[in-house]
């Protein structure tokens, strides 16, 4: 739920340029990286078109071997925001189912990709935006980011939060986030779990690209492969999750080209030479 605006930390992100047909996004799934750059200024207010836009093109890469990861940032014009959360107006009568319904098919597209996504956090993301940012599979965030679920404050409560955050953080500081509203800085997302980095705001850019190359630098199949096994262990009961790993490790991992290279690598004493395949 979007909250009431306050005065912001000042950041900058991506200014790639909008792909034909979003309004409300800018998307560049050009090179390895897939950089979703969420673009609704002032205070990236999700829509229902917007969630839409993102939920489409995240789905686009479901076929597509050649991106191993997906960017997820605020424009530079919505300074200070990551993401101010939904709209009020999808919380009317008339269109709430539309837009729960809207904003689960971004998270939908999210735990179906096969490619991991980070998420870079520079500014307050508040109530759907802290959402988001807490079910990407990695989180960087400057000093001055901020996450808010302030709507235990205005008598109601984030559904899709409350199956999340226990996952993420854990059940006593998710029942503690969300019943008191009260946000959380990023030094305190970082000792709780909620993010993985916590850098000045000058070294942001510097630690996402070198987070990026660490990660594109290895083999895209496994990536994958490796993604859907953690996935699964964090959201399936253990049993179910342990026997999916196994399957996956011996009767998909094994199978590739890579998963071989890697061992005569190391036999080698060499560095690997992915295929992607």
């Amino acid at each position: 739920m979007q909250e009431e605006a306050q005065q912001p930390p000042t950041h900058a992100t991506s200014s790639t340029t909008p792909k034909k047909g979003y309004q409300f996004i800018r998307w560049d799934d050009a090179s390895t990286v897939a950089r979703l750059t969420m673009a609704r200024p002032p205070q990236n207010v999700m829509s229902i078109e917007m969630l839409k836009e993102m939920a489409e093109a995240i789905e686009r890469l479901n076929h597509r071997e050649d991106v191993r990861l997906i960017l997820l940032e605020s424009t530079a014009e919505c300074e200070g925001y990551f993401s101010m959360g939904l709209g009020v107006e999808g919380y009317t009568e008339q269109l709430v189912f539309q837009m729960m319904d809207a904003f689960h098919s971004v998270f939908r597209a999210m735990m179906d990709v096969s490619k991991p996504v980070l998420a870079v956090v520079d500014g307050v993301a508040s109530g759907a935006g802290a959402e988001l940012a807490a079910f990407c599979d990695l989180v960087i965030a400057s000093e001055r980011a901020q996450f808010r679920q302030p709507e235990i404050k205005l008598g109601v409560f984030p559904p899709l939060g409350a199956v999340v955050y226990p996952r993420v953080i854990g059940p006593r500081r998710a029942m503690e986030f969300l019943l008191t509203g009260e946000p959380i800085n990023a030094r305190t997302a970082l000792e709780i779990g909620l993010v993985n980095r916590v850098v000045p705001p000058a070294d942001l850019e510097a630690t996402v690209d070198a987070m990026v190359r660490r990660i594109t630098d290895e083999s895209s199949p496994v990536l994958q492969l490796l993604k859907r096994v953690i996935f699964n262990g964090t959201w399936m009961p253990f049993a179910e999750a342990l026997k999916r790993a196994q399957d996956i490790y011996l009767n998909q991992l094994f199978e590739l080209e890579d998963s071989q290279e890697g061992l005569r690598a190391l036999l080698e004493k060499r560095k690997p030479v992915w295929k992607n395949r």
